[in-house]
C-alpha cells in the first residue's frame, strides 16, 4: 500500500486543478502507461490499468496539528513544516511486485514542481 502526506509550505498554497494539471503534463511527455485523472471537489483519482491513486488536498484544522507533530520527524525547517496548514494526502492500493512504486514517486515530484514541500512516510 503506498501512502504519503506531501506537506506545503505556507507559501505554497496550490490548489488541487493546478497538481492536476502537472500531473497530466508529467504523462503527456511521458512513454510508460498514461493513466486517467478524475478530479472531483478536492480530490484526483489517478487510474492506472493495475492500480488506482487517490489524492487529496487537505487544509482542515487538523492539519496544521498534526503539522507540528511531524515537523518533530523533519531533518530541517522544523519551524516552517509545523506552521504548514494544508497538505495533499496520497493513498494507493496493495501492490506486491511494487509494479507502480515509480508513479507513486512521479506523483510526489509533481508535487515538487509547484514549490516548497515535504514528503512523509505514514505507515
Amino acid at each position: 500500500m503506498y501512502e504519503a502526506f506531501i506537506i506545503f509550505s505556507q507559501t505554497n498554497n496550490t490548489s488541487i486543478e493546478r497538481y492536476a494539471q502537472e500531473v497530466q503534463a508529467f504523462y503527456a511527455n511521458s512513454t510508460g502507461e498514461k493513466p486517467e485523472l478524475k478530479v472531483n471537489g478536492q480530490t484526483i483519482v489517478v487510474a492506472f490499468e493495475g492500480i488506482q491513486f487517490s489524492i487529496n488536498r487537505n487544509c482542515q484544522p487538523q492539519v496544521a496539528l498534526e503539522s507540528k507533530e511531524l515537523s518533530r520527524f523533519a531533518i530541517s525547517d522544523h519551524e516552517e513544516i509545523a506552521k504548514s496548514m494544508c497538505r495533499l494526502e496520497i493513498l494507493g492500493a496493495r501492490d506486491p511486485q511494487m509494479n507502480y512504486f515509480n508513479d507513486f514517486l512521479f506523483l510526489i515530484q509533481c508535487a515538487e514542481q509547484l514549490g516548497k514541500v515535504w514528503t512523509f512516510n505514514t505507515r
